[in-house]
């Protein structure tokens, strides 16, 4: 593997980074494998009939089996999963790996036509969940149709900007994918899910059913709460860089935290909460305490953390505090409502950080010290202006003093600034001003 070099001279030389960032190539196909399958599901639910698609009773039908018309849309629902596993497949390879394929003779696809694909597949997401809980948004003007338009527009372009501007990271393009196989995960619960109206409850209703939507939801988790947990290293591997000038321990003590979130993430889906609700809410409980470390404790990780994240760091943990204040004290929306805010802001957060401290530094002069040759520094000295002595007949004039004197041609006497004055007898090029000369 390449080391790379994150706006310094030296490159950064981290073991657990580097296993991470070796292993991500593989942790891809998993994640990808993932979706495929969960929206492998969605589609078998949207093209069934009466919902019967999967030997279930979505919608509230008699559990009458297979029936002809269902069976037919598996091979359906088969290639649209494929499809989307093809397009993960491109959305989130390295440039090497488009390269090499480029040479079958494939058509070639740009940054900007990868980004756009993410963000439609992230809308696509936000739009069959508000479709598969519509009664949840009866409450918005416009009803979930415009929730599902609102939603959708925002992550989908959200997403298809930030892809455009991190898509060359590879931590970021794997840990991208970790957020979408919870989300399709989640995705293919809700679709077929009998626990009716889910969203009175909580999330983790969705993984209460014993039955293939359980397992939906239950393996996304796992799976994603594993994978975050595994991707520490490499999402964390840029704060090593000299200009943030980690603090000691730092960067274990991030990894740790975000191990720790990882972790419970995964304990949630392992636990589900009808079999041991107190085990299933600590494992929560720790997952929001982790976030909660990671974001208020931002500046001990290093000195010069990116003001970007910092600021978003104490803007998100407000926003956790205000949701858990509202739901608990106030009463204003139930836990569904909380736990999808606490699962946006810990990938979010986790986003911004690769985002960020990934983000190549602006350069300046004196740090191009590879490839560049010793330049004098007498070449660069500002000079220092000459005082002209008594008596002399002509003063030089410094570069750009006078723009007006490049416009009257070299006949011209002086400047007009020295004729208001009274100057006479200068030389053409001479726009001093008075206290360089003596005025006679």
């Amino acid at each position: 593997m390449r080391p790379e070099f994150v706006g310094d001279a030296e490159p950064i030389v981290d073991a657990l980074a580097t296993i991470a960032l070796r292993s991500s190539r593989a942790l891809r196909r998993i994640f990808i494998a993932g979706i495929a399958l969960a929206f492998g599901i969605v589609f078998a639910r949207l093209l069934s009939v009466e919902g019967r698609g999967l030997g279930f009773d979505a919608l509230g039908a008699s559990d009458s089996g297979w029936a002809g018309a269902d069976a037919a849309v598996m091979p359906l629902a088969g290639l649209g999963a494929m499809a989307v596993a093809l397009l993960l497949l491109v959305v989130s390879a390295s440039e090497e790996r488009l390269a090499a394929v480029a040479r079958f003779g494939l058509p070639g696809f740009d940054v900007r036509a990868r980004a756009i694909a993410n963000g439609m597949i992230w809308a696509g997401i936000a739009l069959l969940a508000v479709h598969f809980a519509s009664p949840a948004f009866a409450w918005m003007p416009g009803g979930y149709e415009a929730a599902g338009v609102l939603l959708g527009t925002v992550l989908g372009v959200g997403t298809a900007r930030l892809h455009h501007q991190a898509i060359e990271h590879e931590a970021y393009r794997t840990f991208n994918l970790v957020s979408m196989l919870l989300a399709a995960g989640s995705l293919g619960a809700m679709s077929i899910t009998p626990t009716g109206e889910w969203w009175t409850l909580n999330f983790s209703t969705l993984g209460t059913s014993d039955d293939l939507a359980a397992a939906s939801f239950n393996v996304g988790i796992v799976i994603a709460g594993l994978g975050m947990a595994a991707l520490g290293p490499a999402l964390t591997h840029a704060l090593g860089a000299a200009r943030f000038a980690a603090r000691r321990g730092g960067i274990g003590a991030a990894r740790i935290l975000i191990a720790v979130i990882g972790a419970s993430l995964a304990g949630v889906g392992l636990v589900p909460i009808d079999t041991d609700t107190l085990l299933h809410n600590v494992f929560a409980c720790a997952a929001a305490a982790g976030f909660a470390g990671l974001a208020g404790c931002v500046r001990a990780f290093a000195r010069r953390m990116p003001r970007t994240l910092v600021t978003l760091s104490f803007v998100f943990l407000g926003i956790e505090v205000g949701a858990m204040f509202a739901y608990q004290v106030l009463g204003l929306f139930n836990l569904t409502v909380f736990e999808i805010v606490a699962f946006t802001l810990v990938f979010a957060w986790l986003i911004a950080l690769v985002a960020t401290t990934h983000a190549a530094p602006r350069v300046e002069p004196r740090d191009l010290r590879l490839g560049a040759a010793p330049v004098s520094a007498r070449r660069h000295a500002v000079p220092r202006r000459r005082v002209a002595p008594a008596g002399a007949a002509a003063l030089t004039r410094p570069s750009g003093r006078d723009e007006e004197a490049r416009f009257r041609g070299p006949g011209a006497r002086g400047s007009d600034r020295l004729r208001r004055l009274g100057v006479r007898g200068m030389d053409a090029s001479a726009d001093e001003p008075p206290d360089f000369a003596p005025l006679h």
